[in-house]
C-alpha cells in the first residue's frame, strides 16, 4: 500500500492547484514561490508522476493532478472543520471578522460600541486587511466586502449600495470654489491608489462617466488607503473622490461638502459568511446587528445616483 505523503506537501499542492499559480499559492501560505515549487516537485517525485504541466506563464493540472485535487481539497476542509468543532466549548467562540481597513475605521468602529452593549457575551476579533479573505483556508467567519462572486458554500447578504462622488472641506472650497467640473482643473486632486483596482476610486473613470474625459486628472496626491484620502480632504489638502460609506458622517456634520451633484453608483457592500456557520448564535447575533445598522445607515444617508460606474 502506498504510504501517504506529508500533509504539508499536500497542502502546498492544494493551494497551487486551486490558484493554478505557484506565486498565488505562496502569497496565501506566506512562503516563497520557490518553496512551493520545490515542495510540489518533491511530492511528484514521491508519487512517481507529474501533477502539473508547467508552461510559460501558465500552470495546468495533469489528468492525475486534476483527479487528486478535489480529494485533497475535501480532506483538508474536513480536517479544518473537525478541528474547529473540537475547539468549540460551552462558551461562545469569538467571531473572526474581516473588512477593509478604511471601512473598519470610518464605518464599522464608530458603531461597535452599540454591538458590545447589545451582545456583551460575543467577542469580536477584527482583522482589517487590504487583500480579500479566503473563507476556505483562513480563519474567517464573516467578511464585509464588495462581494466575492458566485460560491455555493457562501451566503452573501447585501448591506447597502455603494456610491462615489467628489468631496472637499468648506475651508478648501473658500479658496478653490468648484461650481462646474471644469473648476477641478484648478484644484489639487486626491487619488486612491489601493492595490485592489476593483475597490479603488478613479478620477478618470468618474470623469468619463459624467462626460468630462477631456479634463486632465493626472496631477495631485496619491494614497494607498482610502482613509488617508478622507483625512487629507478633511484637512483641506484638496478634492477627494470618495466612497459614500466612508464620508457620509462627515458630510452630515458639514465637515465635507459633496460637489457637482454627480453621484456614481458603484456596486454594494455585502456581508459574506460560510453557510455552514449560520446556525451559530454568535454569527446570527452579528448578522442581525449589522443588517439593522446598514438599514439605519441607508435611511439616514440615502443618495440618488446620477449614473452608474462604467
Amino acid at each position: 500500500m502506498l504510504k501517504l505523503p506529508p500533509l504539508e506537501a499536500l497542502r502546498y499542492f492544494e493551494a497551487a492547484a486551486r490558484h493554478l499559480s505557484f506565486t498565488a499559492a505562496a502569497d496565501e501560505l506566506c512562503i516563497s514561490q520557490s518553496a512551493v515549487s520545490q515542495k510540489v516537485i518533491q511530492l511528484e517525485e514521491r508519487l512517481g508522476y507529474k501533477l502539473f504541466e508547467r508552461k510559460p506563464r501558465q500552470l495546468l493540472l495533469t489528468q492525475r493532478g486534476a483527479t487528486l485535487y478535489p480529494a485533497v481539497n475535501a480532506a483538508l476542509l474536513q480536517i479544518h472543520d473537525t478541528l474547529n468543532d473540537l475547539n468549540q466549548s460551552h462558551q461562545l467562540s469569538p467571531v473572526e471578522l474581516f473588512c477593509m481597513p478604511s471601512f473598519a475605521s470610518r464605518w464599522l468602529l464608530p458603531r461597535l460600541s452599540d454591538f458590545n452593549q447589545r451582545y456583551p457575551e460575543v467577542v469580536l476579533h477584527l482583522n482589517a486587511q487590504v487583500s480579500e479573505p479566503n473563507f476556505y483556508q483562513q480563519q474567517v467567519d464573516i467578511g464585509i466586502c464588495h462581494g466575492v462572486g458566485d460560491h455555493p458554500a457562501l451566503e452573501q447578504v447585501r448591506l447597502f449600495r455603494d456610491y462615489i462622488y467628489p468631496v472637499a472641506s468648506p475651508e478648501y472650497l473658500e479658496s478653490h470654489p468648484v461650481n462646474t467640473p471644469g473648476d477641478l482643473q484648478r484644484c489639487t486632486l486626491l487619488h486612491d491608489a489601493l492595490p485592489q483596482a476593483r475597490l479603488a476610486t478613479s478620477w478618470q473613470s468618474w470623469l468619463n462617466a459624467i462626460g468630462m474625459s477631456e479634463i486632465d486628472c493626472s496631477r495631485g496626491y496619491r494614497f494607498n488607503q482610502a482613509d488617508h484620502i478622507v483625512r487629507a480632504a478633511l484637512s483641506g489638502q484638496g478634492v477627494a473622490l470618495a466612497r459614500h460609506a466612508l464620508v457620509a458622517r462627515e458630510v452630515a456634520k458639514g465637515r465635507l461638502v459633496p460637489l457637482l451633484d454627480h453621484v456614481i453608483e458603484d456596486g454594494a457592500v455585502y456581508l459574506v459568511c460560510l453557510r455552514k456557520l449560520l446556525a451559530r448564535p454568535q454569527i446570527q447575533a452579528f448578522i442581525s446587528w449589522i443588517r439593522s445598522q446598514a438599514e439605519e445607515f441607508e435611511n439616514h444617508h440615502s443618495l440618488q445616483p446620477s449614473s452608474r460606474a462604467c
